[in-house]
């Protein structure tokens, strides 16, 4: 007879243990997802002198006439700070190939030097494009916008995109029938945000866009997303 009980509280502690998933909390898994839009406020510009000369040294220095000349230009524009750089330099032979020669012929040595800022006044932007072009640029990027409140639209971003989630885990739970116990495991993924690569223009399609007054920035538009997890029972 005792050996029968003994039997019998063994099958129900396994009997307890086989049942015991069917009693554990219910997870749910979402992502949540925030978009903040703002309008840009400043303006990244990329311009460069590039030239041709027989003689090296005359090539560097007619370059630096022309830059000197846009650096003095850019003056009367108000930039955000430590954005001008104008140290990019590059010098290289230049050759064409001579069809009745069959040879390469030398050309002279290409200067190319970049001067790159960024303009605070996003309401003087055709200005700066143009007085850039008058000052000896022969390419000029398609400027590349921003905002000095980026980082700030970032974190409303981060913050609807956790909100986003929450309700999402509410609404799993609500239409599940079960209620929401806790979030256990919150990561913020990192959205695909290629780098914008600037268009060149040339120096006389700038005058003609700056003076056109055609400038009409869209908005700027911040993604984040997250994945939540929580338990609900």
């Amino acid at each position: 007879m005792k050996k029968l009980r003994f039997f019998l509280r063994i099958q129900l502690v396994l009997g307890l243990l086989i049942s015991a998933p069917s009693l554990a909390a219910t997870q749910l898994d979402v992502t949540g997802k925030g978009t903040v839009s703002v309008a840009p406020d400043e303006a990244t510009i990329t311009a460069q002198v590039s030239l041709v000369d027989r003689d090296a040294g005359k090539a560097q220095a007619r370059a630096s006439k022309q830059v000197d000349a846009m650096l003095s230009t850019i003056k009367s524009f108000t930039l955000k700070p430590d954005s001008l750089n104008a140290s990019e330099l590059s010098l290289l032979p230049e050759y064409r190939w001579d069809r009745a020669t069959d040879q390469q012929q030398f050309i002279g040595f290409r200067v190319t030097r970049i001067v790159s800022f960024t303009i605070a006044e996003i309401d003087r932007l055709g200005a700066a494009l143009s007085a850039l072009a008058n000052a000896g640029a022969t390419l000029i990027s398609s400027p590349v916008m921003g905002s000095s409140h980026a980082q700030d639209a970032r974190d409303e971003a981060l913050v609807k995109a956790v909100e986003d989630a929450r309700k999402k885990l509410t609404l799993l739970a609500r239409a599940a029938g079960v209620s929401l116990s806790r979030i256990t495991q919150i990561s913020e993924v990192a959205p695909y945000s290629p780098r914008p690569q600037p268009t060149m223009m040339r120096a006389e399609m700038a005058l003609d866009s700056a003076s056109s007054n055609t400038f009409v920035p869209g908005n700027l538009t911040f993604v984040a997303e997250v994945k939540a997890q929580a338990d609900a029972e």
